[in-house]
C-alpha cells in the first residue's frame, strides 16, 4: 500500500508546476542564462539543492515567486538603417582618358611607379581588370564619344578619326566644323581651331549633369588633341581647350563656345611655358638599367625624330623643333602630359570646379602616351618613360585636386581610348605568326573585278577604315541588289592572304548579339548611314602600319582591352574580372552621381563599382 501511494504522489508531482521549482520555458529569440546570472539580476545568491536521501519522502517545497522577465542589456544603439540621399553628388567628377594605354602596361611598369599616382587609385578605388571595347575600330574619336556617352559608334555616329562622306564624296574629320573658327591663336582662319561636337550624335555625362543641375554644373574638356577635348566634353559644354603647336604652343578653343578666351587662359598661354619645356629636352628619368634588355635604347623597331640621328635618348628637342613641327614635337615626348597637367591645375582653380554645392565635370584627355606609342612602339624605352612621368603628373594632379576641392569629396575614373599593337617586325623576330597587312592588292582586285562582272563605272567609291564604300547610286540605277554586289566582294576580300574574315553590312546590321566576339564588335561599331558596305578584319597582330611604331583600330584584344578604374567620393576599393565594356562607365557614372543617362545609352552600371559593404 505504501508503494502504491509513493506512486500515485511521483506520477501527480511531474505535473505540479512548482514542483521542483517554476519550469519557464525560455523563447527561441532569448539567449539561455545561467543559474549565477539570473540570481544576479534576482537580487539573490544561488543555492544548491540538497540531495535526496534514500528511504525518504522528499518534502514539497514551498511556492516561489515567478522571476521577472528577462531583459537582455543593450548595451549599444542597433544600427541604423543606411540613409539612400538620390540628391547626393560629389562635388568635382573627373574623367582620365589616357590615349593608347594597354592594360598591360599596369602590371609591366608597377614597380617603377610611386605611391600617390596610378597606385593610389588602384589600391584604394575599385579596378575592372577585363575591361574591353565591345566595337571596332578602335580609334581616338570613336574612343573618347563612346567613353562618354555611354554607347558604341553604331548609335553616336563617330565611326573613326576620318571617314568616307557619301553625302559630300569625300572624307570628312570627326570634329571639324567650317561653320567655327579658332579662338586663342595669333594666327586666325586656320582648320586647327574650326571644330565642335556636331557629328556626334548623342549626348554625354556632361550634357545630361548640366540639365540636371539647370545648366549650372561647369563641363570642360581639354586635351592635347582636339577630339580629345571636344568631344567627352559634349554638346553643351562650357568650353573645350587642345593645343596648338606649330610656333605658338598655346591652348586653344573654337568660336563654338566663345569668342575669346578667358582672361586666365590668356595670361597663362603668355607664360611660355612650351618654349620651357622644349628647353628641358627628353632625357630618362630612371637609371639605364632600369628599362630592361630584352630590346635595346636603339633598335630597329622604333621610329626617329625628322632629322634625328637614332631614336635613342636623350633627346635635344630644340634642335629637333623646326623638322618636327615646331612645338607640335611636345605632344609626343612625356612633356607634353605635363604641360597638360599644368594647364588643367589652372582650369580647375580658375574655373572654380568643385568648389560650391553644384557638380563640375572636367574630361582630361592625355595624349602624349598615343603620339609616342605610334613613333616607338608598345614596348620601348620611351614609353616607359613616359608612363613613368606620367605616374608622377597624376600624383601632382591628385594632390591639387585634394588641395582645392577637399579629400574624398570628389570622383574620379580612368580609362583608355584604345589600346596599341606589339610591332609586327618586333613580334615576328621573337617568332610570332604576324606580318604587315598591306591591302593595296586587294583594292586593284576589287576594283577590276567589279568592273568584269558588272561593265565599266565606278562601282567601288573608297577604300576607308578597313571598309569598301560602294557606289550605291549606281548599282540601284543598273537594277542590281545590293546585298549580290556586297557578297561579291566579300567574297574577293576571303582570298587575299592577310585577311581573317570579312562581313557585310547587311548581314552585320540583320544579325542579333550573340554572335561571335569578332563580329559582335564589328556589329556595335556598324552605322547604318556613315559605315562601308564590306568590313575586312586582317590576320590578328598584322598592322597596315609601317615597320617601326605601331597602331590600332583592330577588334583584338592588343586594342580592346583597356585599364578602367573607379576612384574616391562612394567607391569601395576592390578589383572585379568580371566582363565589362568601355559603354558601361557613362551609365555607371550616372548612377553614383544621380544624374540622367545619355540619351542613346546601351551600356549598362557596373554592380562591382556600386555595390557597397
Amino acid at each position: 500500500m505504501l508503494y502504491r501511494c509513493l506512486f500515485v504522489f511521483c506520477v501527480l508531482s511531474t505535473f505540479s508546476p512548482s514542483f521542483w521549482g517554476q519550469r519557464t520555458p525560455t523563447p527561441l529569440t532569448q539567449p539561455t542564462v545561467n543559474q549565477s546570472q539570473l540570481g544576479k539580476q534576482e537580487g539573490k545568491a544561488v543555492k544548491e539543492k540538497p540531495p535526496v536521501k534514500e528511504g525518504k519522502e522528499t518534502p514539497k517545497p514551498k511556492p516561489k515567486k515567478r522571476a521577472p522577465k528577462l531583459i537582455e542589456p543593450q548595451n549599444e544603439a542597433p544600427p541604423a538603417a543606411p540613409s539612400i540621399d538620390l540628391s547626393s553628388r560629389p562635388k568635382f567628377v573627373i574623367g582620365i582618358t589616357i590615349d593608347q594605354m594597354r592594360m598591360d602596361y599596369l602590371y609591366r611598369y608597377w614597380n617603377s611607379f610611386g605611391d600617390d599616382g596610378f597606385k593610389r587609385i588602384v589600391q584604394n578605388g575599385m579596378v575592372c581588370a577585363d575591361h574591353h571595347f565591345g566595337y571596332a575600330p578602335t580609334y581616338t574619336g570613336p574612343g573618347h564619344a563612346s567613353i562618354f556617352t555611354g554607347t558604341t559608334p553604331r548609335f553616336h555616329g563617330i565611326i573613326g578619326n576620318d571617314w568616307f562622306d557619301r553625302r559630300a564624296g569625300e572624307s570628312v574629320y570627326c570634329t571639324f566644323d567650317s561653320t567655327h573658327q579658332i579662338v586663342g591663336a595669333e594666327r586666325t582662319g586656320i582648320r586647327d581651331g574650326q571644330m565642335s561636337p556636331h557629328r556626334m550624335h548623342a549626348s554625354t555625362i556632361g550634357d545630361e549633369l548640366k540639365f540636371a543641375t539647370d545648366m549650372k554644373a561647369k563641363v570642360i574638356g581639354i586635351s592635347l588633341k582636339d577630339r580629345g577635348a571636344i568631344l567627352p566634353a559634349g554638346h553643351t559644354a562650357d568650353a573645350a581647350y587642345w593645343f596648338y603647336g606649330k610656333d605658338e604652343g598655346k591652348f586653344i578653343t573654337s568660336t563654338y563656345y566663345m569668342d575669346e578666351l578667358p582672361r586666365w587662359a590668356s595670361k597663362w598661354n603668355k607664360k611660355g611655358l612650351a618654349n620651357r619645356y622644349m628647353k628641358a629636352n627628353w632625357i630618362p628619368v630612371l637609371p639605364r638599367e632600369a628599362y630592361g634588355d630584352a630590346w635595346p635604347d636603339n633598335n630597329p623597331y622604333e621610329g626617329n625624330f625628322k632629322g634625328g640621328e637614332r631614336p635613342s635618348f636623350p633627346y635635344n628637342l630644340k634642335n629637333l623643333q623646326e623638322a618636327n613641327g615646331g612645338f607640335d614635337i611636345l605632344k609626343a615626348t612625356p612633356h607634353g602630359n605635363t604641360m597638360l597637367v599644368d594647364f588643367a591645375v589652372a582650369v580647375i582653380e580658375n574655373e572654380g570646379l568643385g568648389s560650391d554645392a553644384v557638380t563640375d565635370l572636367l574630361a582630361l584627355s592625355f595624349s602624349s602616351t598615343d603620339y609616342v606609342g605610334h613613333q616607338f612602339g608598345a614596348h620601348a624605352w620611351e614609353t616607359m618613360d613616359t608612363y613613368v612621368r606620367l605616374d608622377m603628373q597624376l600624383a601632382r594632379l591628385f594632390k591639387n585636386i585634394d588641395e582645392f576641392v577637399g579629400e574624398g569629396e570628389w570622383l574620379c575614373w580612368l580609362t583608355a581610348d584604345h589600346g596599341g599593337a606589339t610591332v609586327p617586325s618586333l613580334a615576328a623576330s621573337e617568332g610570332l605568326p604576324v606580318e604587315y597587312w598591306k591591302p593595296g592588292n586587294m583594292i586593284e582586285s576589287v576594283e577590276q573585278s567589279l568592273q568584269e562582272k558588272y561593265g565599266e563605272g565606278e562601282w567601288m567609291l573608297r577604300y576607308s577604315n578597313d571598309q569598301f564604300f560602294l557606289n550605291r547610286p549606281l548599282i540601284r540605277s543598273q537594277g542590281i541588289a545590293l546585298e549580290e554586289v556586297q557578297q561579291f566582294v566579300r567574297s574577293i576580300c576571303l582570298e587575299t592572304p592577310g585577311v581573317l574574315t570579312a562581313s557585310t553590312s547587311l548581314e552585320l546590321g540583320g544579325a542579333s548579339a550573340g554572335v561571335d566576339d569578332i563580329m559582335e564588335r564589328l556589329r556595335m561599331g556598324l552605322h547604318s548611314a556613315k559605315s562601308g558596305d564590306v568590313m575586312v578584319v586582317p590576320e590578328p597582330g598584322w598592322l597596315n602600319y609601317g615597320l617601326t611604331g605601331t597602331s590600332h583600330g583592330s577588334p583584338f584584344p592588343y586594342d580592346t582591352h583597356v585599364p578602367c578604374i573607379f576612384y574616391g567620393w562612394n567607391i569601395q576599393p576592390g578589383i572585379t574580372y568580371d566582363r565589362t565594356h568601355i559603354r558601361d562607365i557613362a551609365p555607371t557614372i550616372s548612377a553614383l552621381i544621380h544624374s540622367p543617362l545619355p540619351n542613346a545609352c546601351s551600356g549598362r552600371p557596373i554592380q562591382a563599382v556600386l555595390e557597397h559593404d
